[in-house]
């Protein structure tokens, strides 16, 4: 569909939260409402027009607030978008601001890939939104993974990172739901226990996990499927015991050690649960570091100072990717992950969007294109200073002078009897009047008979 935009004021009783905006829940909004009351809307709604009214795409909880703060207008931009264009646009505003729950994206996707399943690919649809097939694809399994429990009677929630309080209330890691659902969809699982028992299965290994942080949670699902014939409660304690087979026995410098017990107590663990994991993240941090300095033996001077300065994102796979990029390419991808301070996953959906190149006209094709605009200019400029031209122009003054005037003049009445018959005494037209026939002489004069540029007539 070919997009127009425009920004309006548009009072509030023309606006509806559209079907096809992701945001199912407004959340708490009180301060947002004081924040509209002081300062106003800073940020406008995208909306689509619908008949004389409008769908909001984005912005549903502005729109909320707005009306709590007792707003009679709220500023908009106006874009034409098909259904599909209106998901896709919703998804990704939301996922900018980072505060989308799992399932409003699953929903997202199942919603437009019932609109096109040939086009809406998950391929499609995550490169559109900037994110991997690979995350798509986990998050749609975390969801399912979520229903499949509720249907058996467990409330447990997705989520992006849950805090401990979320976690106790029973969301859990998305990532964490994707890898059950993966393992009882794997082989080795699926030799031990039939199509039936699988459903059983799920909860057991989720309530066997649910309060493991993501390591040790990954372990016990990856000992799973090396060992599904076991009980699902002797698989865990073989997980969380081999997270080290080798009694270790060294000096630990007391800062070093203090620190340790110091972590320990902070996450509510005994210090000789998390010094297994503290070692092992340390190897794997160490060897992260190796390979980093291996790609960066031939790399630029800035792609190094970049890897040194943001070591949390320069990851190898980043480095490497960002190695494969043209030089002027390299130079840019930096500055923007270092600005926007992107993660290991959001830089590398961001390189694999700067991979693409961009066609562009030859120096020839432009001239022409500069040329067809200077005649076009010199028509239109033609076509303006004709008589006719300059009468229908003071028409359309004379007659949006008066939709303006209606409107100041609408509050307006005699002190004495506060009568409102204010008009014209010449030629004794009232002002509505006085509007309706300044429209026709301009519409006469020609003018465009559906001029949606115009504001709208005040009463």
């Amino acid at each position: 569909m070919a997009e127009t935009t425009q920004i309006l004021d548009i009072p509030l009783e023309k606006l509806t939260v559209s079907k096809f905006n992701v945001r199912r829940e407004t959340g708490d909004i009180s301060e947002l409402v004081e924040s509209i009351k002081a300062v106003g809307i800073l940020q406008p709604l995208i909306v689509r027009p619908i008949g004389d009214k409008y769908e909001i795409i984005v912005g549903s909880r502005r729109f909320a607030a707005a009306k709590k703060a007792n707003i009679k207008t709220i500023p908009a931009i106006v874009k034409e978008m098909s259904d599909d264009e209106a998901i896709v646009e919703s998804l990704s505003e939301n996922i900018q601001r980072g505060d989308l729950e799992i399932e409003e994206i699953a929903n997202a996707y199942n919603t437009i890939r019932q609109l096109d399943p040939k086009r809406w690919t998950q391929s499609a649809f995550a490169g559109k939104i900037g994110k991997s097939q690979e995350w798509l694809s986990a998050i749609l399994t975390a969801y399912y993974t979520v229903i499949k429990l509720r249907q058996a009677g467990k409330r447990y929630r997705a989520g992006i990172r849950p805090t401990r309080e979320e976690r106790e209330k029973g969301v859990l890691p998305y990532r964490v739901l994707a890898g059950v659902e993966f393992a009882l969809r794997s082989e080795e699982v699926r030799k031990v226990y039939p199509e039936e028992k699988i459903d059983e299965v799920r909860v057991m290994l989720v309530e066997a996990i649910k309060e493991l942080d993501y390591d040790d949670a990954k372990r016990v699902i990856d000992y799973f499927k090396m060992y599904p014939e076991k009980p699902i409660e002797e698989v865990r304690d073989m997980a969380l015991a081999r997270k080290t087979g080798i009694e270790l026995k060294t000096y630990v410098p007391a800062g070093v050690m203090r620190k340790v017990e110091e972590t320990a107590e902070q996450i509510g663990k005994p210090v000789e649960v998390i010094l297994p994991t503290i070692l092992e993240r340390g190897i794997e941090e160490e060897a992260r570091k190796v390979e980093v300095e291996r790609l960066l033996e031939k790399a630029p001077r800035y792609v190094i100072e970049a890897a040194h300065k943001m070591a949390s994102t320069m990851t190898p796979r980043v480095v490497k990717k960002i190695l494969e990029l043209p030089e002027e390419k390299q130079k840019d991808i930096i500055e923007w992950i270092e600005r926007q301070r992107l993660t290991e996953e959001e830089a590398l959906s961001q390189i694999e969007y700067m991979k693409v190149e961009v066609s562009t006209h030859s120096a020839e094709e432009i001239e022409k294109i500069r040329e067809r605009y200077e005649k076009l200019k010199e028509d239109i400029k033609g076509k303006l200073e004709t008589p006719e031209a300059r009468e229908r122009g003071e028409l359309f003054r004379n007659w949006t002078s008066h939709i303006a005037v209606t409107g100041i003049l609408d509050s307006m009445y005699c002190p004495i009897c506060k009568s409102k018959k204010l008009g014209w005494i010449c030629h004794g037209l009232t002002i509505e009047d006085a509007l309706s026939e300044a429209e026709r002489k301009y519409k006469e004069a020609g003018g465009r008979k559906d001029d949606r540029t115009l504001p709208p007539r005040l009463a």
